[in-house]
């Protein structure tokens, strides 16, 4: 059993998944990000919700609006209009997002999805 607090936000971005096939071009999403902060067992408190929402809150801000790339990625823009993610892949995995996310802010797992019916989530757990 472990006890949790879930922490949501969305943000706007664009990038590029060189990888993909179907989707190797610049494009944008709204992504809805679930973070979750757990300890096994029951607990009264697992951690101070409202530090914890803010932490999230400030993190999204940076990426909010901005060109999402991985660190292995060349971007010809302006340093101010990207945000950039430690990420081996040709372009920006929502993978890569997740763990990002995940690591940042010390959570048991986080789940990036992208809007719409259909479309996927991609989860990281610790």
């Amino acid at each position: 059993m472990r006890t949790c607090v879930e922490l949501r936000g969305s943000i706007s971005v664009a990038h590029k998944p060189s990888f993909s096939t179907a989707w190797g071009r610049v494009h944008g999403h709204d992504y809805i990000i679930t973070a979750s902060i757990c300890r096994d067992g029951f607990h009264d408190v697992v951690v101070d919700a409202g530090e914890a929402g803010e932490r999230l809150r400030e993190l999204l801000s940076k990426m909010d609006g901005k060109y999402l790339a991985s660190s292995a990625e060349q971007v010809d823009l302006p340093e101010e209009e990207v945000y950039v993610v430690p990420c081996n892949a040709a372009g920006l995995s929502g993978e890569c997002l997740a763990k990002h996310i995940a690591d940042l802010l010390g959570a048991s797992w986080v789940r990036v999805c992208e809007s719409g019916y259909g479309a996927p989530c991609f989860l990281y757990e610790r």
